[in-house]
């Protein structure tokens, strides 16, 4: 991102131009000394257009401070807007009473804008005038309720004045509607200080109206079968991770490379683009698939995170200036290395024994799946949900549908009398030699131990089948390793998080996990910067309770 800080630095100073002129607007219609001016000018316009032209003069101050936030975002509609506001500037300053160094300032602005065009790349959603207006309306409201009642209630003594209601209506008028009240002559710092405040809530709320037409690029899910076949073709030859099955799914929209052997699978949520794990491509092709990802939301006014990536690339995200985060641990147990012998698998041994004496078994049922064990599936899934905390999620997990289960190898666990207590549904690993599962559901009546020997069993079976590990999925905010170097804002969050244990559960799905994984692998969240942090984190919960379409 080195190369891209002269055109940040560049943007920095057009927005501190453009508020700086508009503030320059607003100063030169509410201060002072302009009369000597303004007698000269009335022999050549007349009183009303001098108003007039006053009153523009100060919307268009307005104007350019609310559109000086989009001028550092690059937004195209920004820049014309205020090369339009710019040149009208020129104009009522010289109309409004010969304002000469107002007028140069705007022909500054102008020429700087005008010299900086090709930065302004960023697109904007089409203007929403009914969002403007509703918005306008309810920052009035608000704005003319505190008013009035702020006048009504005040003591005569602040403005030298005792105000009736109907006075407190016309004065507060006269203020938002940015006219004003030479009548109105504060007495009290507290006076100066009520009437300032209904001018400042007034701009709060131009501001917050006029934003409206600068809303990011609206997200239209919209990704063809033929996108989704390419995608899966560098998939079966690029894949790295279990986590990669999940980016054939539904719900994911595809970024490809011009030479379309490279691509990311994501999801937008809280305008931020979510991308699921690294890009998926040849190795020499990601840095350059990040960097034209990250400028492709830029262009569309988005936020870009990352999410569950491998150490693999870390220095790719560096060099292209983003920041990780660690969220977790990848649980690998390595099958090669799995029985139940030695002490430490004792209780495994015991577990196993007694559930097989018990008449326990686990099945194994290949797609498709029948209706009679989908149906004994469905009813464990039911009664799991209702358990508490337990729901439905997605992007970097299944969920339970008929359509998607009856594809999927089946292991379950069922008694002597056919009754299903627990099962977990099999799915593709892309990185070699490995095994994994997506949905792991139980009764809430299950006997304590159920998963332990389902488990225990699954990893025996994928052994005979040859296969050498096996993934059991992230373990969230599991620590740091001794060798791991971690920033103050990953030690930060990793503490936070395990200490809202009562409410994330994250303790216990590593203790789970720890019975088994022999080994650990560390995944990072790529982000922009700390205070995208919680755009990222609304994202991320936005994009994960999504349905996908069926």
């Amino acid at each position: 991102m080195s190369a891209d800080r002269p055109h940040r630095f560049l943007l920095w100073l057009v927005a501190l131009s453009t508020a700086g002129s508009g503030l320059v607007n607003i100063y030169s219609v509410i201060g002072e000394g302009l009369a000597t001016r303004t007698r000269l000018l009335e022999k050549i316009f007349p009183l009303e257009f001098q108003n007039f032209s006053r009153s523009l003069t100060l919307l268009v101050g307005f104007a350019l401070v609310v559109s000086s936030i989009n001028i550092y975002k690059g937004k195209r509609r920004a820049f014309r807007l205020v090369v339009a506001v710019s040149v009208l500037s020129i104009v009522f300053h010289l109309t409004k009473g010969l304002a000469y160094e107002e007028a140069l300032v705007s022909l500054l602005l102008l020429t700087i804008l005008l010299l900086t065009r090709k930065y302004f790349t960023v697109r904007s959603s089409a203007p929403s005038f009914s969002l403007a207006v509703i918005r306008a309306a309810a920052g009035f409201i608000v704005v003319f309720c505190y008013g009035v009642a702020g006048f009504w209630l005040l003591e005569e003594r602040e403005f030298g004045l005792n105000f009736h209601l109907a006075d407190a209506l016309k004065r507060t008028v006269l203020i938002i509607s940015l006219v004003g009240d030479t009548k109105l002559t504060p007495q009290t710092v507290y006076a100066h200080w009520f009437e300032n405040s209904i001018y400042l809530m007034t701009f709060m709320a131009i501001t917050y109206a006029g934003l409206a037409f600068f809303r990011p690029i609206i997200y239209r899910y919209r990704t063809l079968p033929l996108e989704r076949f390419r995608a899966s073709g560098i998939l079966s030859q690029y894949g790295r991770s279990a986590l990669d099955f999940f980016k054939l799914w539904p719900d994911k929209s595809y970024y490809f490379n011009d030479e379309g052997n490279c691509f990311v699978a994501y999801r937008v949520g809280n305008n931020c683009a979510m991308t699921l794990s690294d890009p998926i491509g040849p190795d020499g092709k990601v840095e350059e698939m990040v960097r034209d990802f990250v400028a492709f939301c830029s262009a569309n006014d988005w936020g870009v995170a990352f999410y569950q990536v491998r150490p693999d690339f870390l220095a790719i995200y560096e060099r292209v200036g983003l920041k990780h985060l660690k969220i977790g641990d990848e649980a690998i147990v390595h099958l090669t290395r799995f029985d139940l012998e030695g002490s430490e698998r004792k209780s495994l041994r015991k577990t196993v024994r007694r559930f097989e004496t018990n008449g326990f078994t686990m099945r194994e049922y290949q797609p498709p799946i029948p209706d009679a064990i989908l149906l004994q599936a469905k009813s464990v899934s039911d009664d799991w949900l209702k358990l508490p905390g337990r729901r439905e999620r997605q992007f970097s997990v299944g969920m339970f549908d008929e359509s998607y289960v009856r594809t999927t190898p089946i292991y379950l666990v069922a008694d002597a009398s056919g009754k299903v207590f627990a099962f977990v549904n099999a799915i593709k690993s892309y990185r070699q030699g490995e095994a994994t599962i997506d949905l792991m559901r139980h009764r809430a009546d299950a006997p304590n131990g159920t998963v332990d020997y389902l488990f225990t069993k699954l990893f025996l079976d994928c052994k005979t089948k040859g296969f050498q590990q096996f993934s059991l999925g992230m373990a969230p905010f599991d620590g740091f390793r001794k060798s791991e170097h971690s920033s103050p804002e990953e030690r930060a969050v990793n503490y936070l998080m395990r200490h809202l244990n009562f409410i994330f559960s994250y303790a216990g799905l590593h203790h789970f996990k720890a019975k088994f994984a022999d080994s650990w692998e560390p995944r990072y969240l790529i982000y922009q910067n700390a205070l995208a942090l919680p755009q990222v984190a609304l994202a991320l919960a936005k994009v994960s309770e999504l349905r996908w379409a069926k």
